[in-house]
């Protein structure tokens, strides 16, 4: 039986856009990994905005390898979206407005009382990872082995 990719596109869509929070993993200028969570925003091409300080880890590996792996999990019905990338500091005003509007819109929705962001005592600025590469991971799906279980998600 022959996978609906349209079908399969529009679930992992959902499912990105369904949470916002998701693990970001870098690598240093040294070669050291890196990963940390990260509260995100995503557009219908499964592009990643998320908010960071300014001379972070994140942002530092960003600087010295844009190459980035993106995932979101869940545990009560085990599915993952796993998106590698490359990242990069938006500095386009016209860019970065929407995507700040809708950051701190997710973040006050999560928790009124607990936005991390204004905690944090740096200049803050909003990271974009733009996909070259995306997977849909169902383990709840029907059948047994890779090719019930794992989709690759053409990227535009």
């Amino acid at each position: 039986m022959e996978k609906d990719i349209t079908a399969l596109r529009a679930t992992a869509l959902d499912f990105l856009k369904g949470h916002n929070a998701g693990v970001i993993a870098t690598v240093s200028s040294e070669g050291d990994p890196h990963a940390s969570v990260v509260y995100y925003v995503a557009d219908d091409s499964f592009n990643i905005y998320f908010l960071t300080k300014l001379g972070s880890r994140k942002y530092t590996a960003i600087q010295a390898h844009p190459a980035a792996a993106f995932t979101v999990g869940r545990q009560d019905v085990p599915q993952t979206l796993q998106i590698e990338g490359v990242a990069v500091e938006l500095t386009n005003e016209d860019e970065k407005r929407p995507h700040v509007a809708e950051l701190m819109d997710t973040l006050a929705k999560n928790n009124p009382l607990y936005i991390p962001i204004a905690k944090m005592d740096s200049e803050v600025v909003i990271m974009w990872i733009q996909p070259k590469w995306i997977r849909w991971a169902d383990f709840s799906a029907h059948g047994i082995g890779n090719e019930a279980m794992f989709t690759e998600i053409p990227v535009n």
